[in-house]
């Protein structure tokens, strides 16, 4: 491409406008996207941080804790409702923009409008911004890793530093990021070794560098110190997650990755461009400034690859670092484009591209997006308050207190804890005082025990929500039913119909209930009707202190995988 072509105000500008429309989208999909169901158990645990708990410690958790400990003081700030996520998603945001900004940067070398594409080229493509806009640690890690790439491309000494501290960042982000931050690292040592700063020289300022890596580590060190949390930490996020990365059930890496193939070829194609056509110049020049961005493909992708479960979202830094050869190899293919005529023709086609990936994007809002589970999370705003404890296998609640260590399993541990999940659980249930589940995907992988316990003591407010309560039928031929009523917690209570007290005489512990709603202690009590109702059932009154109506049979709609 000459020289006119490629630093033209006017592609530079029209660029620009494309990547302002870009932003807008990622802002709306970050607001109006669903939530999958991993976002909730990460905001849930942002949200126990909030409240002092420490992760290991105090609840189950396996991942590095940075996302929950930037997280938690936006709950602190806006409060315990749980519709309080969207804020989180919108703080996520900041490390997606970090992201744009970092490839830009590594790119600015190679011209104006390279350094343009690869944010722009980032932001068009579905895989990455789909979980990117995400409340998960791996979006905050990739952004941190692209952050320290960038850092030392810029040949200073406080440049230097950030670099340090932010590839420990990235590492107390993600477990994950100890394999390619730890290659990277490993060249980066090599590096100082062999040139002992001469250059050219991969860091500009070793002893900032090495000063940046000391103050984030020390920063990490403090928190597991004044938590008391370095035993606990080590158990749960390499002792444990090994056993867990052993037993898992696991799959291909093919799996997630070659439909992502599928659908965006042409980001693939252009990436594999641009990284060949770098890695021949580094050959050919013995440049140095691209070095760790070539080994930062094979890295990233083996952390993806080498994982039992190779979930998408593990693809965030791997499609992190093919942006800038992307956009490298956007620019080598126009250039190749000799005549005007055809490198319009490029340029349209590069527009195509553009439009065709942020349909894509377009389409992760389909079926209304985030709407239903933002009614679900504002119905448990308004039926329980910011103490009463509520039951999801995901933390689907948000902001509100869980019944037991295990606030969340996965497949492994479903299989591993049948009997804690049996026994355990009812009781921590009952003891804890829980007026409340979510439904969620994992509920139908519960143990047969703790299943039948929840189907007798939550009905269905809807089919998302259950509240506490027990329902009875009265046998036809006596018309008298003899039974028992536990109560969660001392609360109020009410029958459900009213009318089964016009047509019948409801005793609980002795004393004749004369009114539908109606205050019980704690415990177990006695239970006799007689009369002509057939079938009732006792339930828990809410927090808005309005009565309602089980709904058997309702779909569920508020969980997502992703």
């Amino acid at each position: 491409m000459t020289a006119p072509m490629t630093e033209s105000r006017a592609v530079r500008w029209g660029l620009g406008v494309v990547l302002g429309v870009l932003a807008l989208q990622a802002v709306r999909l970050s607001l109006h996207k669903a939530f999958s169901i991993d976002e909730f158990q990460y905001a849930h645990s942002a949200w126990l941080m909030a409240h002092g708990q420490v992760p290991y410690r105090d609840f189950f958790e396996v991942h590095f804790p940075l996302v929950y400990q930037l997280l938690a003081p936006l709950f602190r700030l806006l409060g315990d409702d749980p519709r309080n996520v969207l804020a989180l998603r919108a703080a996520m945001l900041v490390p997606l923009a970090g992201a744009g900004v970092s490839v830009f940067l590594l790119n600015r070398r190679e011209g104006r409008i390279a350094a343009l594409l690869a944010p722009l080229l980032l932001l068009s493509t579905p895989a990455f911004l789909h979980f990117a806009t995400e409340v998960r640690p791996d979006a905050l890690t990739a952004a941190l890793f692209l952050g320290a790439l960038a850092a030392l491309t810029v040949r200073s000494a406080p440049s230097s530093f950030l670099a340090g501290a932010l590839l420990i960042a990235s590492a107390w982000g993600s477990q994950k990021a100890l394999f390619f931050g730890g290659l990277v690292g490993a060249v980066l040592v090599g590096d100082l070794l062999l040139r002992r700063g001469r250059p050219p020289a991969l860091i500009a300022a070793p002893r900032a560098f090495v000063l940046g890596l000391l103050t984030a580590s020390g920063a990490v060190a403090a928190y597991l110190t004044v938590t008391d949390s370095w035993s606990a930490w080590w158990h749960w996020c390499f002792v444990w997650a090994s056993e867990h990365q052993r037993h898992y059930p696991g799959f291909s890496w093919r799996e997630y990755l070659l439909p992502i193939l599928g659908e965006q070829p042409a980001f693939f194609l252009l990436a594999t461009v641009g990284f060949i056509a770098t890695s021949l110049s580094q050959w050919r020049d013995a440049r140095t400034q691209d070095l760790l961005l070539v080994v930062a493909v094979p890295a990233t992708f083996g952390a993806y690859a080498l994982q039992r479960a190779p979930f998408p979202y593990s693809l965030l830094p791997f499609l992190g670092v093919l942006s800038p050869f992307a956009a490298r190899g956007a620019v080598a293919v126009l250039a190749w484009l000799r005549t005007p005529l055809i490198r319009a023709v490029g340029l349209v086609g590069l527009g195509g591209l553009f439009a065709v990936q942020a349909a894509h994007v377009e389409a992760l809002l389909d079926g209304g997006g985030n709407a239903r589970q933002r009614e679900v999370l504002a119905r448990i705003a308004t039926l329980t308050g910011p103490r009463d404890v509520v039951y999801d296998n995901s933390g689907g609640f948000v902001s509100r207190p869980h019944a037991h260590f295990y606030f969340y399993t996965d497949a492994y541990l479903r299989g591993s804890l049948v009997d804690l999940l049996s026994d355990d659980m009812p009781r921590a249930l009952v003891e804890q005082g829980c007026v409340a589940r979510v439904d969620d995907l994992r509920t139908s992988g519960l143990p047969p025990a703790l299943r039948r316990f929840l189907d007798a003591h939550y009905q269905p407010y809807d089919g998302d929500l259950f509240l506490w309560g027990q329902r009875y039928r009265v046998p036809v031929d006596a018309g008298v039913l003899e039974d028992h009523f536990l109560a969660v917690r001392a609360d109020r209570y009410f029958l459900q119909p009213a009318s089964a007290l016009d047509t019948g005489a409801l005793f609980i512990d002795g004393a004749r209930i004369s009114t539908p709603e109606f205050t019980l202690t704690r415990g177990e009590h006695t239970l006799r009707y007689e009369g002509r109702a057939q079938a009732f059932q006792l339930l828990w009154l809410p927090r808005d202190g309005r009565r309602w109506t089980p709904r058997p049979g309702a779909p569920p709609t508020y969980s997502r995988l992703f």
